[in-house]
């Protein structure tokens, strides 16, 4: 049975892996020796690649180097092997990941620089080798590769794409240059070939959202976070709720955004996988959440928002910040006893961290609690504290020395 190597390449590139693989799989049903076994099993483990089985592909290319020996020594065979090893390092789960995947991709790829100078693919095996720096906090030399991979062969068409992506991220994360790394990401949307999956895009668009609003252009940093939303596609999931995280950022930066902030923040908690343990990003999600629904007036969902940030990171920086969000939450509810108890935590936070109180509003509000529930007491010590921090000139003064001197009446009157 002959091996129509054409029509699996068609296959492939419309990303119809099913077909492929029943194309293969018909292949090996036949009698076959070793080469012709070996050659099915090399071209299988392209599509599982592709597929993300990555696990069986490793399997079948070994299979095939265990039928022909002298595969170990084809550049192409050598490729293979290393994306796998490396796809496998990248897909695993946090904390499953194992260096020897990268050890095993480096040494195949720098099999091929060594020995196969003139291979086809060599811009390729630059590029992944610098994809293999980053993961190693390299940057300098994995930029270094990146500009190789570009002046260097390759039949991978979006090569040049990737190559300015990486180096664009490279330019915004490690030298902080918004303008070099803008202009690197415009080149790699300039450069993808139209024919390709536009998904890929979706990345370069939403980490182009961020480096514009670095540059405080919320409005551009919007649409390229937006066009990465349209174009990312919802099996995508990771890409999808990094775009619709950073669409929610920017949104959160600009007046009057609210209720959009909210509906990106809800697509992201629906498509993102929900963590079983403390994530940062989560506890971003959810803090951003809950100051939107305050904006908005919705305090019970803020009150959830909040504390759902505290216990996503339960270190989080702003841990005190969010606290008070939460008492404030509560007072306009009309929960003063829960608001209370936030502010509580908050300065049992300060203690811990060594850290003394200066924000006369954190005391304003514990007293306006206090009040509420007629703890005149406790309100005229809170008042106190809040008249001594507060700005000496303006409304906030007059307001808390007003409130303060009720509170002393209502004390002096024995009113509990």
């Amino acid at each position: 049975m002959s091996f129509d190597s054409e029509q699996l390449e068609g296959f492939l590139q419309r990303r119809d892996l099913k077909r492929a693989e029943v194309l293969i799989a018909r292949r090996l049903r036949g009698r076959l020796d070793p080469h012709e076994r070996a050659s099915a099993l090399i071209a299988r483990t392209r599509v599982r690649l592709f597929g993300g089985r990555i696990d069986d592909a490793l399997n079948d290319i070994d299979e095939a180097r265990g039928l022909v020996p002298e595969l170990n020594d084809d550049a192409a065979v050598l490729e293979l092997r290393g994306d796998g090893h490396f796809a496998r390092f990248e897909l695993a789960s946090v904390g499953f990941a194992d260096r020897s995947d990268t050890a095993l991709a480096r040494e195949a790829y720098q099999r091929i620089l060594s020995d196969f100078t003139d291979y086809e693919n060599i811009g390729w095996i630059w590029y992944q080798q610098g994809r293999l720096a980053l993961t190693d906090n390299h940057a300098d030399m994995a930029r270094d590769y990146f500009q190789r991979a570009l002046i260097a062969p390759a039949n991978v068409p979006a090569l040049t794409a990737y190559c300015y992506e990486r180096m664009g991220f490279i330019a915004f994360y490690e030298q902080r240059d918004v303008q070099t790394a803008l202009s690197f990401l415009n080149r790699a949307v300039d450069t993808y070939p139209a024919v390709e999956d536009r998904r890929w895009l979706a990345q370069v668009h939403t980490l182009r959202s961020r480096i514009l609003r670095e540059m405080r252009q919320h409005t551009a940093s919007l649409e390229a976070a937006q066009t990465a939303i349209a174009i990312g596609g919802r099996e995508n999931k990771i890409g999808m709720a990094d775009a619709l995280l950073t669409a929610a950022e920017t949104l959160a930066e600009m007046d009057g955004g609210e209720r959009d902030v909210i509906a990106y923040l809800q697509q992201f908690r629906q498509i993102s996988r929900k963590p079983l343990g403390i994530d940062v990003t989560w506890s971003r999600a959810h803090e951003m959440l809950g100051d939107a629904y305050f904006k908005t007036g919705q305090h019970s969902a803020a009150v959830t928002a909040y504390r759902a940030a505290l216990q996503f990171n339960p270190y989080h920086p702003w841990e005190q910040s969010l606290h008070y969000r939460v008492a404030r939450s509560c007072y306009q509810l009309g929960d003063y006893a829960d608001a209370i108890d936030a502010l509580e935590r908050l300065f049992r936070a300060a203690a811990a961290d060594s850290e003394s109180i200066t924000d006369y509003r954190i005391y304003a509000l514990l007293a306006n609690a206090h009040y509420a529930r007629h703890a005149y007491p406790a309100a005229v010590d809170a008042y106190v504290k809040a008249i001594q921090l507060a700005p000496p000139y303006g409304a906030a003064l007059v307001t808390l020395r007003k409130y303060h001197r009720l509170a002393l009446d209502m004390s002096a009157e024995g009113v509990l």
